[in-house]
């Protein structure tokens, strides 16, 4: 099956005006990683649940993945302290949820959350000020539990139904679970992103280590994930090149509207950036999935000093 993701945003990187992928930095960047014998980082299992109980986990992820979206705020981000520690952005969610899930076991499951009050949806955010989208958060929340187990009784079923498959598993996700459609109109044409629908499935396939529940046979349907953090770190690479016009709006912190043209193009160049570095390492010897570079790069950024600040957009899908 082919990913809708791959193929819509090629016809948006034909025409685009604003946003420009640099095949000669791929290049130079793909031999870069190849010196450095660059290796996947595991998934971090430190700031996520830790438990057998496989109902358990896939509950916890599909939560987790179901607002993994907007943690920046351009006064103060939202934190959490956590043993002593404070953590914020997407971190930040992940111990946030796994903390609630330690501490309150017999409601650490979907149904639960599909009729979890606001005001307890809250504390487990700490109180969640400075966090965008807080009321909305909890809405979809509920929204996309009460849809999982009406239809699939519990999680682990609805894994199951897509018979190792992540080609199946994805387009469940974005079709059968409320808000999960990352879906864009460019040139009068659908654009699909699907983020979080793509993420989805990578974390289940991480926390289990490609095995049991977690172990699909086509990884090479997803593409990276477009975000915010993947195209900051391809354009302090010099991969991604954005026009004057898009560069000042970028550097003073304005915000990209949603859906607009230079919103699409940053997320659907992004998505072709991975792709030819991809296939650029891969003629030099390197095999990944395309997610699994998405994660060489997040991980990079965490770590390196950025010149540009990353994209501003108020959106649910990232």
């Amino acid at each position: 099956m082919e990913n809708p993701v791959r193929k819509t945003t090629f016809e948006v990187i034909k025409f685009a005006k604003d946003v420009k992928i640099n095949k000669k930095r791929i290049k130079e960047i793909a031999k870069e990683w190849i010196k450095e014998k660059i290796e996947i980082p595991p998934w971090p299992k430190e700031y996520h649940l830790e438990t057998n109980d496989k109902q358990k986990m896939l509950d916890y992820l599909i939560i987790l993945d179901a607002v993994n979206v907007c943690f920046w705020n351009k006064k103060e981000r939202w934190a959490i302290n956590y043993k002593g520690k404070k953590y914020n952005g997407y971190y930040a969610w992940a111990t946030a949820l796994k903390k609630f899930f330690e501490e309150n076991p017999e409601k650490a499951n979907l149904e639960y959350f599909s009729k979890i009050k606001f005001k307890d949806f809250k504390n487990i955010l700490q109180n969640g000020k400075n966090l965008l989208f807080l009321k909305k958060r909890w809405q979809i929340i509920k929204s996309v539990s009460f849809a999982l187990i009406k239809k699939y009784d519990n999680s682990q079923s609805f894994i199951k139904s897509c018979g190792k498959k992540m080609s199946v598993l994805v387009n469940k996700i974005y079709k059968e679970l409320p808000y999960f459609a990352d879906i864009s109109i460019y040139n009068k044409k659908k654009i699909y992103l699907l983020k979080r629908a793509q993420i989805l499935g990578s974390e289940i396939w991480g926390a289990f280590d490609g095995k049991e529940i977690g172990e699909f046979n086509d990884l090479d349907y997803l593409t990276c994930f477009p975000d915010y953090k993947i195209p900051q770190i391809l354009h302090q690479f010099g991969i991604l090149e954005y026009s004057p016009n898009l560069e000042i709006k970028i550097r003073n912190r304005n915000i990209i509207p949603q859906g607009s043209n230079q919103e699409i193009e940053i997320r659907s160049c992004t998505v072709w950036a991975v792709e030819y570095l991809k296939k650029t390492l891969e003629n030099l010897g390197k095999k990944f999935y395309s997610f699994q570079i998405d994660w060489i790069l997040w991980n990079k950024a965490q770590k390196i000093k950025i010149r540009m600040p990353y994209h501003l957009t108020k959106t649910i899908y990232y």
